[in-house]
């Protein structure tokens, strides 16, 4: 069975703080996507409109410190969307200022607003640990609306990322249980009901009356308003589902003005249009889509729609691939034609055959290091969430052990370096293989340049030594010694030696540094 709720669990967001222009929007498909094209190029002045508020709300609470723990709600607001990285950090902050303050119905609602920034940066365990805290210590009434929201989206996103298993349904049934609750608070005619009660009747595999519960949403819910992205989000995902590209890329690309409008990050819809466009054989703009969406994935830390954005690169990729194959077949047909017509030719014959075989080469060199440059991409992004996901265990473990208090098992574990030792081994690992992917010949080439006695052995031939990091990092344009030695772990001293003695194992010791910037370079 497909899934019964793609589109909708990744959909969910906070209520933004900012507010949508009103424009008209376009009949026709064509033209919202030509809107939508416009407003992506300019989506850093609404950005740079909302961090004018942070800033301004930064400084408030700066100068209002008696005030400042009921101000962190707003940042956080704020801040979501944005970073949920920096919207988790406001909300800590603010628990503990309100702590002081002795507001303990405030210190829940903070609690709760985290709990949905736990849920977007994928730290779910995190998320379900507190979200059934805040149940078991007594619910406030002013935050039943807030909690069963959060908790709604929580459960529901569980039951997607687990839609094969067995615990689809578990979270499911949860997930039900917290919109129903949210509904059974609100006036049936708001649009918070409205959004609930969709959900609900999705789950219940009722798309007739969600989809027209969603619809009134486009006549009656101006786009200025939080809940208009949100169903605008889901409809369009539902008709993705049901193969209608037409209904589901109108609907999405709504949904998309209202997410640049408001300057969300975090939001779906740019996602789902991208997998609308590719099937319509839209591939140039479906990429174009998604790749705007993993650039705002990235700097909104929003893990969960990294996974989701990955899988719908693969078949666009994949199409694209499909389409070089086809160019490149095209072109075989006409070079075996032009050699037919250069044997008649005589001297222009070799002279074009010639040209024709130096841009293949050409054109081949500039495939591989566009593919080196995207595995390199790749390779700093896990990087990149290795070292926030070791940092997060590493403070989840701190926490644990000063809670316990361990702190003589921490002093040591601090003092054994086995930390930094374990991140700079995967560093060097992942710098090698990256590297190497960028450059497979280097270390023959350095050897090259060697004396032949005194080339350099390595343990594998995958793995770089330090002598050959230190080159590595040169022909890479880091020329701060200082620089290598930290990102190497060793002193700035052995930096300096290892360059000497590799110049001095050169063949030419005078130009060795530019010969090494040489290696790789397409001529």
């Amino acid at each position: 069975m497909k899934k019964i709720l793609i589109g909708i669990v990744f959909i969910l967001t906070a209520l933004q703080l900012l507010a949508v222009p009103q424009v008209l929007l376009p009949a026709s498909n064509a033209d919202l996507l030509d809107l939508l094209d416009h407003e992506l190029s300019r989506r850093d002045i609404y950005t740079a409109i909302r961090f004018q508020k942070i800033d301004s709300l930064k400084t408030l609470i700066a100068t209002d410190s008696a005030k400042a723990y009921r101000f962190y709600l707003d940042l956080g607001a704020l801040e979501s969307g944005l970073n949920s990285d920096s919207a988790i950090i406001s909300y800590n902050r603010g628990i503990e200022a309100t702590r002081a303050a002795g507001d303990s119905l405030l210190i829940q609602r903070y609690m709760i607003c985290r709990v949905a920034e736990l849920r977007r940066v994928g730290a779910i365990p995190d998320a379900m640990h507190d979200i059934d805290m805040i149940s078991r210590a007594g619910l406030y009434p002013e935050n039943r609306t807030l909690y069963y929201t959060v908790g709604r989206d929580l459960y529901m996103t569980m039951a997607e990322i687990y839609e094969e298993s067995e615990l689809h349904a578990t979270y499911m049934k949860s997930g039900l249980e917290f919109a129903k609750k949210h509904i059974s608070y609100l006036p049936t005619d708001s649009a918070g009901y409205k959004l609930s009660r969709a959900l609900v009747y999705f789950a219940e595999n009722n798309d007739p009356l969600g989809l027209a519960t969603l619809h009134e949403f486009e006549s009656e819910i101006d786009m200025e308003s939080p809940e208009f992205m949100m169903a605008m989000t889901i409809l369009g995902g539902r008709y993705l589902i049901k193969g209608n590209y037409d209904m589901a890329i109108r609907y999405l690309g709504m949904a998309a003005l209202a997410e640049v409008y408001s300057s969300d990050r975090q939001g779906t819809a740019l996602i789902r249009l991208g997998m609308a466009l590719y099937g319509q054989k839209d591939i140039i703009r479906a990429h174009n889509y998604l790749s705007v969406a993993l650039d705002d994935a990235l700097k909104a830390s929003a893990k969960i729609n990294c996974v989701m954005i990955s899988g719908a690169f693969m078949p666009v990729a994949q199409e694209l691939r499909h389409r070089d194959d086809r160019k490149f077949m095209m072109l075989s047909s006409l070079v075996v034609s032009l050699v037919v017509a250069m044997v008649l030719l005589g001297q222009l014959y070799r002279t074009k055959r010639r040209k024709v075989s130096e841009m293949a080469k050409v054109r081949q060199m500039l495939a591989t290091a566009n593919l080196s440059k995207e595995t390199y991409i790749s390779e700093f992004m896990n990087l990149c969430s290795s070292y926030i996901e070791s940092l997060e265990d590493f403070n989840r473990m701190c926490r644990r052990k000063i809670t316990a208090g361990q702190f003589d098992d921490l002093m040591q574990l601090i003092k054994s370096g086995k930390v930094i030792d374990d991140q700079r081994k995967k560093f060097d690992d992942i710098f090698d293989d990256s590297f190497l992917a960028i450059y497979p010949t280097f270390i023959e080439e350095v050897n090259m340049l060697l004396i032949p006695e005194k080339k350099i052995a390595t343990p594998a031939s995958n793995v770089l030594t330090t002598e050959l990091r230190v080159l590595a990092f040169t022909r890479l344009g880091v020329e701060d010694s200082a620089q290598i030695a930290r990102f190497l772990g060793v002193s700035l001293n052995t930096i300096y030696t290892y360059r000497n003695k590799l110049r001095n194992k050169a063949i030419s010791r005078d130009t060795f540094d530019t010969d090494i910037m040489k290696i790789g370079v397409i001529e």
